[in-house]
């Protein structure tokens, strides 16, 4: 639906049955939220990870539609677009959680950031889709009882989980140490936090303390593209949220991502995508 303000990262405590805040794990059941509270196209800035068993139904995620049914496990990222339509008798789980809940000494040789390339929908075998599905009811049970030590609980069940999803997504670790990954992280935060104001190689690397070629070739080595790519890409990405879920005027996009002249903005679009704003526009609504 066009018109909506998808800029706002919706929290945990906007969200769900039961109120959680940051730092908590909420599990749910999928089909006390068949009505969702927020009906229309929005994004999160947690994790959620929706596990069908049964039922049918649409869930859109950032430009994809995808079908809703029973074995299909769902990982919504934080910062992308997403809405569901379940019909009546849809069940499964709902689980949702910070990347800081989980258990890091469980977890310590895992590529957690992997999880934000984990696949929108995949579909594991039998076998684990009942591994999976016993997690998450354990959770759901240790969320709505919150008997001694749930927490504690949560935390671990969570960390399986976790580690499955990874396992059957084929996540590959970084190859780099932990200094490295960690630099990483503190590359893609700040990425995360200015980059609709600085596109600029030499702001990152002056405010993570190097010189723009050491920027460059620390995430070239990791990321096998340079960091003026990584950032282009990320402007690219929300630019492309805005064109999807909003009708935001193509000037008033291109400001809020950072470009101040929007006959520049047009020509990086068209050159990345190989179709202009407008036309990413109209292809996406004539698909919907």
């Amino acid at each position: 639906m066009l018109g909506r303000n998808v800029s706002k990262l919706h929290s945990m405590d906007a969200l769900g049955i039961v109120t959680a805040q940051r730092g908590d794990i909420r599990a749910e059941r999928l089909e006390e939220r068949v009505n969702p509270k927020v009906p229309f196209p929005h994004r999160h800035d947690f994790f959620q990870v929706v596990i069908v068993t049964a039922g049918k139904g649409q869930h859109n995620i950032d430009f994809n539609s995808y079908p809703l049914t029973a074995g299909n496990v769902f990982v919504v990222k934080p910062g992308q677009v997403h809405q569901w339509q379940l019909t009546k008798g849809t069940r499964g789980y709902v689980v949702e959680f910070y990347l800081d809940a989980l258990r890091l000494d469980l977890l310590e040789k895992t590529p957690l950031q992997s999880l934000y390339d984990a696949p929108d929908v995949f579909r594991p075998t039998a076998e684990l889709q009942k591994e999976l599905r016993f997690y998450c009811e354990k959770m759901c049970v240790e969320f709505a009882e919150r008997k001694m030590g749930s927490d504690q609980a949560l935390r671990n069940l969570l960390s399986l989980l976790a580690l499955q999803l990874l396992r059957t997504t084929e996540a590959k670790p970084l190859k780099a140490k932990k200094a490295e990954v960690s630099f990483m992280r503190e590359f893609e935060g700040l990425l995360e936090k200015h980059f609709s104001e600085q596109h600029n190689v030499d702001f990152y690397a002056r405010t993570l303390g190097i010189s723009p070629k050491a920027l460059t070739m620390r995430v070239l080595r990791l990321l096998n593209k340079s960091a003026r790519d990584v950032i282009h890409e990320r402007c690219l990405l929300e630019a492309q949220r805005y064109l999807a879920y909003t009708n935001l005027p193509i000037g008033e996009i291109s400001f809020a991502v950072g470009f101040q002249d929007p006959n520049y903005f047009s020509r990086f679009f068209r050159a990345k995508l190989g179709q202009s704003p407008g036309q990413f526009r109209d292809r996406y609504n004539k698909a919907d």
